[in-house]
């Protein structure tokens, strides 16, 4: 390791160059200096004619790799667009430039945004093989209700700058369709399930796949290794991100009620998958249960005769619908109704998020709500599912009312609406950039987000959007590729007390709707600093217990069997993964590997250089054939090579997160009049860090990294939060048509709404 060397140590060493004691005569002091002229002279002018041919063959082979389509910027600069198929170049100069290692080069050999497959045919027909393709049928019309994004809309939709809540109109060719609320999920490779139709997806040859709760136990077993880069941060950001996109809908029962699937005493509903337990599983068998709960998710209405689609109830855009909710009925009940603000629960000289008094919401429990103590309420149901999740909510419903108060206090004139769908349109484009500037580099790799055109400019506008391309959110995607950051979550939470060093931990399913610490005074601080304290596990198959065992544990009690022991008794979240994927008909793992343009394994021998040796061993213990391996399971297999994730997640995450930059009309660097924002306000939306909101928004927290979702590094060292760069509203201000005077004396009238 090097260190600066003292005085003394310099004083004591001997010299590298010996001292000269011959002293020369000045003739030939006179030649060595001619001499030592003709050198330099010479070594100049051989490293300009190098340098001369350097650049000369850079920028050949440059001008050879790069096509002539290149956009200018507004302020003058140059800048690549990326086509189908220019990546394939197999030219040195250029792959240093993508900077791209080895596994992930096929992917630059198929065109981007990925394109689908759709099954042949037009017509239902008999099916003699399992899992075999069904084509799509003729269209429903009358045979039953029509839905409604089926129809033929004829209703314009308004010019406003200001996103629809539910996702309409946003793709003026698919208003109804394309990213909106409460449509089916996008369809990439054809449905696989067991009768073609339906059924959950069984193995190649027809016979049933292992339980979910085997593959879980032989393959997802727990492990304890860290990835030292990352922060806990990173999974909360993706929960929160992922809430924000995707909301699959459950089957219900009779007036909506909740279905139990593993009740003896009960019929089985049609719509019950539960997962099978073996009778000497490690854990379940101290509690005598043979059965997990799993309800179906429910099926989608769809335009034409097929096979079985599901439903996402969210807009697919990075909008903040996880705050405002997607609804108008939603959104209404979190609003004040004056000054655009949203309806907070003030404790003390805190705010809190609004209460949730619904004693079927499944997080509020009697015990705590004699304590006077909710769960709370905000556009997202599943917001009370973790504390830090929680706590997310908390500081971006808190990031809203701050903007809107600003907003108000200078354009004192706007109405409530204005003031809220404003403050609303800069917390989407602020949760926009943070997750392209700081999210999906970390998951992805700054080199895959440079090669696909997914990175953000410094300055100025872009003009990406493309109305082809189809936004809405991949069934896969939300089934089982973006739950890679379940296998990311510690079993440990631990916090640090900067008071006296001392480190506390927490279980990680104790924080499971447990979002009651949040009324403790310092209840939201430290539930940040130890999401920004605690690291990640690697992305790879093994999984915590906390997650495996204990997934929202509640107590159990076995009357029928005196002698086996008593709850608590959780959830196998990996179980619950696997079994959704086979539930959603997802193709088996190797068919996804193809469809990323990466090798597809015919044997088990083929995996060897794709998985690490540890999960091969363990998946060819319990899969049959190489066809029968799932999605999740087979994509956190593969080894990522330095990487966070292996190559079959990078693609089809990159091709998500590619569709919903370049298929958001509303996406916040457009330079469209009608719905974009002015160049001074973009710079300041860029200044825009998940630290800085946080910092912002939880008055207790004193210090932070810059980059809160990367460990506290010397080149991401804790720093003050009044040192980290907050957007300035300069450029909203006025804007409203009120003179400065005007302004003045509205401040001086008590223009500042005030909060119910």
């Amino acid at each position: 390791m090097h260190r600066a060397s003292t005085s003394t140590e310099r004083s004591e060493r001997t010299p590298l160059v010996q001292p000269t004691y011959v002293f020369e005569s000045s003739l030939a002091r006179s030649y060595q200096k001619r001499l030592h002229r003709i050198q330099c002279a010479l070594c100049v002018g051989i490293i300009a004619v190098l340098g001369v041919a350097l650049l000369a063959t850079v920028s050949y082979n440059l001008a050879q790799d790069i096509p002539d389509d290149t956009d200018t910027g507004m302020n003058g600069t140059q800048t690549l667009t990326l086509q189908p198929g220019m990546l394939k170049s197999s030219n040195p100069v250029m792959r240093r430039r993508l900077m791209l290692s080895d596994p992930l080069m096929p992917l630059m050999n198929v065109s981007w945004p990925l394109e689908g497959q759709q099954p042949t045919g037009n017509a239902i027909r008999v099916q003699t093989m399992p899992n075999s393709a069904v084509g799509v049928g003729p269209l429903i019309n009358e045979t039953f209700p029509m839905p409604w994004y089926c129809k033929n809309q004829t209703a314009p939709c308004p010019a406003t700058k200001y996103r629809s809540l539910d996702g309409t109109c946003n793709n003026l060719n698919h208003p109804y369709r394309w990213g909106v609320s409460h449509t089916p999920f996008r369809r990439v490779l054809p449905a696989v399930y067991g009768d073609g139709i339906s059924s959950p997806r069984t193995g190649v040859n027809g016979a049933p796949l292992p339980s979910a709760r085997d593959v879980s136990v032989t393959v997802h077993r727990p492990s304890y290794a860290h990835d030292s880069s990352f922060t806990v941060m990173l999974a909360v950001w993706g929960q929160f991100l992922d809430h924000d996109i995707t909301a699959t809908a459950l089957s219900k029962g009779q007036n909506s009620s909740a279905l139990s699937c593993c009740d003896p005493e009960q019929p089985p509903h049609p719509e019950c998958f539960p997962v099978l337990l073996d009778v000497e599983d490690p854990f379940y068998q101290d509690y005598n249960l043979t059965c997990m709960e799993f309800v179906r998710s429910a099926p989608a209405p769809t335009c034409h005769f097929g096979p079985r689609e599901q439903m996402n109830q969210a807009t697919a855009f990075v909008d903040g619908s996880t705050v405002y909710g997607f609804a108008q009925t939603t959104t209404t009940k979190l609003r004040v109704g004056s000054g655009g603000l949203l309806r907070m629960l003030v404790v003390g000289n805190r705010e809190l998020l609004p209460p949730s008094t619904d004693p079927n919401d499944g997080c509020n429990t009697v015990e705590m709500n004699a304590k006077g103590q909710y769960c709370f309420e905000t556009g997202d149901a599943r917001a009370n599912e973790n504390l830090h999740l929680t706590t997310m909510h908390l500081i971006l419903a808190r990031q809203h009312n701050r903007l809107a108060i600003e907003l108000k206090k200078n354009n004192p004139r706007w109405s409530d609406e204005v003031v809220f769908q404003e403050a609303r349109r800069i917390v989407g484009a602020q949760m926009q950039h943070i997750s392209y500037s700081e999210f999906l580099p970390s998951i992805l790799g700054v080199d895959v987000m440079w090669a696909l055109n997914m990175t953000l400019k410094d300055s100025g506008y872009s003009d990406a959007y493309d109305p082809t391309v189809d936004p809405s959110i991949a069934n896969h995607f939300s089934a089982a590729v973006f739950r890679f950051a379940h296998t990311l979550l510690p079993g440990l939470i631990h916090n640090v007390d900067a008071n006296n060093g001392s480190v506390n931990y927490i279980h990680l399913h104790q924080m499971l709707f447990n979002p009651y610490a949040l009324y403790n005074a310092r209840g939201p601080k430290n539930a940040v600093r130890s999401a920004l304290n605690t690291l990640v596990h690697a992305v790879d198959p093994h999984v915590t217990t906390e997650l495996s065992n204990h997934l929202f544990e509640n107590p159990v009690a076995n009357v029928s069997t005196p002698s086996k022991p008593t709850g608590p008794c959780g959830l196998d979240l990996v179980s619950l993964n696997i079994q959704r994927g086979r539930d959603h008909g997802l193709a088996p793992y190797v068919q996804w590997r193809e469809h990323c343009g990466l090798s597809r394994p015919k044997t088990f021998a083929d995996l060897k250089a794709i998985f690490d040796e540890l999960s091969l061993s363990r998946i060819c213990k319990i899969y049959n054939s190489v066809e029968d391996i799932d999605l999740y399971t087979g994509a956190l297999a593969e080894n990522p090579k330095g990487r966070l994730l292996g190559p079959t997640l990078t693609c089809l995450i990159a091709d998500q997160f590619l569709r919903l930059k370049v298929g958001d009309r509303f996406w916040y660097e457009t330079s469209d009049p009608t719905v974009g924002f002015t160049l001074e306000q973009l710079d300041e939306i860029r200044k825009t860090t998940l630290a800085g909101i946080i910092c912002a928004n939880e008055a207790l927290l004193d210090q932070a990294q810059p980059r809160v979702m990367e460990v506290v590094s010397a080149t991401n060292p804790l720093v003050d939060c009044k040192e980290l760069p907050q957007p300035s509203l300069k450029p909203w201000y006025n804007l409203d048509g009120s003179t400065p005077e005007q302004v003045k004396n509205d401040k001086r009238d008590g223009a500042k709404p005030k909060r119910n």
